[in-house]
């Protein structure tokens, strides 16, 4: 019984987010110009929110020591429409920035990667959000070091081949 518990514990806090539910009843009081504040205004069926959903959860963790300059938020737009109206949302999934000291928005516009999203926050905000890479053991090969590494009759090594596209 008391493993059934802890397996549970452990998928509860692997499933909690840090991504703040915004609705009509906590709208203002979290968003009033204490801190700046990153909001998303998603519908659950839209397709666009949905895959923007992972890069979300990343950026609202970047932010996780920085809660007191800014806050990483979302609105079931769909289901809050008094608010969606109030602040112009006519498609999904809407970024809006709220620089701190105001409660008026800033629409966001820029790349829908959770890099991109927390380079726009950490420069309108002064917060230092990062997200957190997985330690890797791969290598960018280029002329000036693919003979020493590749070609190294020591030990093995895989080279993968690729042109970026663009």
């Amino acid at each position: 019984m008391q493993l059934i518990l802890l397996f549970i514990a452990a998928v509860s806090a692997a499933l909690a987010s840090n991504v703040v539910d915004l609705d009509a009843s906590n709208f203002d009081s979290v968003v009033n110009g204490d801190k700046s504040a990153f909001v998303e205004f998603y519908a659950p069926w839209c397709g666009h929110c949905k895959a923007l959903a992972p890069e979300y959860e990343k950026v609202a963790d970047a932010f996780v020591r920085e809660s007191d300059r800014v806050v990483i938020a979302k609105v079931d737009a769909d289901k809050e429409k008094d608010l969606a109206k109030r602040f112009g949302v006519t498609g999904y999934p809407t970024l809006k920035f709220f620089v701190k000291g105001s409660t008026e928005p800033e629409a966001y516009n820029g790349g829908r990667t959770a890099d991109d999203i927390v380079k726009f926050v950490n420069e309108k905000s002064g917060a230092r959000g990062f997200i957190k890479k997985a330690a890797s053991n791969v290598v960018d090969l280029d002329e000036s070091n693919f003979d020493s590494i590749a070609l190294d009759s020591n030990k093995d090594v895989l080279v993968e081949f690729y042109a970026p596209c663009t």
